[in-house]
């Protein structure tokens, strides 16, 4: 960074072009920086640093250099305890904090000329230069509703002067459906979609350091809007063989599961449901039933099982009655209550 001085007239001054060159370009908080007039003042006798943008304050001096005859450093109100003058009216600083950042002033009295020579401008600019620590996003989890609102925020140092988001890894491009806040700093996304269940990152960037934040899981909770079980109906099963149903719900966080038989709770609450078929009471029709807690959302779907054995088994019809991709056997009456059986469904609990 360079700060370039400018001409002015001030009584028992003379205000010429100085440029004061930063060493470092690009000063770290914690390093140290030297702050160099350039030309290099020729015959120099005395400079004065000011830690502002004039030399109107005697609060602001930092120090006073004499280098004829021999070099002197007399310190100032303004001085730290960090700050040392060096060669050509050069001004050092160590250990450099935020509180460093402002404008610096130096004026310089040489043997060949008859009044100081002044020069001011804003000479250092810390908070630009800070090696940035690691952001965070808050929050760290987020479990949203489908078609509803998330904010994530990054949080970071205030000298980060770019901020960009990433959503599992690949930098997040700006649509009218993304809300960002004037700094970049807060992400709003409306209207959730189920694609956007990511991990969801901020980098942050200044001239000297890049950092990268710990992922935020965002989980989008929908369905289930349907259910299935494999494998489908009509089972025709021999007493005493094994079988094996699945229930199949399309829905985040996984849902409940509930089995029932011809309207009677089964208590079983798995996915699946195995079976060995020992009497005849163990066909007719099975139902399973999901919900999302989250959501609120319930699914159901039935399938008939016929157990066979020695001759038909007593209470069963052969008549066989499809809807859709489900297929069951009609109970008589006695048996049903009398109640056609739909095959598959789903809504929301109250």
């Amino acid at each position: 960074m360079k700060a370039e001085g400018c001409r002015s007239g001030v009584r028992g001054t003379t205000s010429v072009l100085v440029t004061i060159v930063l060493t470092p370009p690009s000063p770290v908080v914690g390093g140290g920086v030297s702050l160099a007039p350039q030309p290099p003042p020729q015959d120099l006798l005395t400079c004065n640093w000011y830690r502002s943008a004039t030399v109107t304050d005697p609060n602001s001096l930092i120090l006073i250099y004499v280098q004829y005859p021999n070099p002197v450093q007399n310190n100032g109100p303004a001085h730290t305890g960090r700050e040392t003058a060096g060669p050509g009216c050069a001004l050092n600083i160590a250990g450099l904090t935020l509180s460093d950042t402002g404008s610096y002033t130096v004026q310089i009295q040489s043997s060949t000329a008859a009044t100081p020579v002044r020069t001011h401008g804003n000479a250092l600019s810390v908070p630009c230069t800070e090696i940035l620590p690691k952001p965070t996003v808050t929050p760290n989890q987020t479990l949203v509703l489908e078609n509803g609102t998330f904010t994530l925020t990054c949080n970071s140092s205030p000298s980060a002067n770019t901020v960009l988001w990433l959503r599992d890894g690949a930098s997040l491009v700006p649509s009218e459906r993304l809300g960002l806040s004037p700094d970049n700093r807060t992400l709003t996304v409306p209207n959730v979609t189920r694609g956007d269940d990511a991990a969801y990152q901020c980098e942050v960037r200044n001239p000297v350091s890049t950092n990268r934040s710990e992922p935020s899981t965002v989980m989008v909770a929908y369905g289930p809007n349907s259910a299935q079980i494999d494998p489908p109906g009509p089972i025709a099963l021999t007493l005493g063989l094994l079988l094996n149903l699945t229930c199949i719900a399309d829905s985040v966080p996984a849902p409940s599961y509930r089995w029932v038989l011809n309207g009677t709770d089964s208590k079983e609450t798995g996915s699946s449901l195995t079976f060995n078929p020992t009497t005849w009471a163990q066909q007719g029709t099975y139902e399973c039933w999901t919900h999302n807690p989250v959501t609120g959302r319930t699914a159901w779907a039935s399938v008939a099982v016929r157990v066979t054995g020695t001759g038909e088994s007593p209470g069963w019809s052969n008549t066989l009655q499809t809807q859709g991709s489900q297929v069951w056997h009609q109970r008589p009456s006695a048996v049903l209550g009398g109640a056609g059986l739909q095959g598959a469904g789903w809504g929301d609990c109250g």
